[in-house]
């Protein structure tokens, strides 16, 4: 009787490298310090020897950092440097998890961090100062001016409401004549200028963000009244014929 032995050799084929999500902050405000965590990253690899052993990382040039866990195969995604959201709203993030066996084998992982707003742009003027001309006799309630402010923040934090800044003294008498749309900036002249008694004024408009707290700017603005030929010529004084 013939014995036939026969000798199996079982080769372990790598497994694919799972990448899971464990933890994820989608909204990461701009203020965040370095070293704010984003999102906490597991691997697992079901391989032994080198084939098991994972290595993950992310690409370069990205304000983030994936560091190691205490725990194995876990991974925390951080904040490098302080973000700004009006240089960049969002970042897509690749994670790449590699195993050292000697065909190695990867996965990828994309996830999509977007940078919310904090109030840290007060509103801007388009001018300032500003220099208007206004011809004498306007009418009375008509918008004579108007002045324009932005805010690069975004929602509530670049919403902006104007107002007269009302001080003491002649200015305070002159803005009184004056309102503001408190939307758009338009001004509203609620006399009627007189170049023989007035020929140009000064006063401040202040522009306010609705953040919290409220940010603000003022501007200064300049206005020249103009001469309209509206006074006839007068005759001053008695007078003498010639020769009396």
């Amino acid at each position: 009787m013939v014995k036939l032995y026969i000798h199996l050799v079982v080769m372990w084929m790598q497994a694919y490298v799972p990448i899971e999500v464990t933890s994820f902050s989608r909204a990461l405000p701009e203020d965040s310090k370095p070293g704010t965590t984003v999102a906490l990253i597991s691997v697992k690899d079901s391989d032994s020897g080198l084939n098991g052993k994972v290595m993950c990382h992310i690409s370069h040039g990205l304000p983030f950092l994936l560091t190691p866990s205490l725990q194995i195969n876990m991974y925390s995604l951080v904040t490098k440097v302080l973000l700004d959201r009006e240089q960049q709203s969002q970042y897509d993030v690749t994670i790449v998890a590699q195993d050292a066996g000697e065909a190695s084998l990867s996965s990828e992982k994309n996830i999509k961090i977007v940078v919310s707003d904090v109030n840290d742009n007060s509103p801007q003027f388009s001018q300032n100062p500003y220099t208007f001309y206004i011809t004498e006799n306007n009418n009375p309630g008509a918008s004579i001016l108007s002045v324009t402010a932005c805010d690069d923040d975004e929602g509530s934090n670049a919403l902006i409401s104007y107002h007269i800044l009302r001080g003491g003294g002649g200015e305070n008498l002159l803005t009184s004549f004056l309102n503001i749309n408190s939307e758009n900036g338009d001004i509203i002249a609620l006399k009627s200028f007189d170049f023989e008694t007035l020929k140009t004024f000064q006063f401040h408009v202040v522009a306010s963000d609705s953040g919290t707290p409220s940010l603000s700017n003022n501007v200064t603005v300049n206005v020249f009244i103009l001469d309209q030929n509206d006074n006839a010529p007068v005759i001053l004084g008695g007078y003498k014929a010639w020769g009396e």
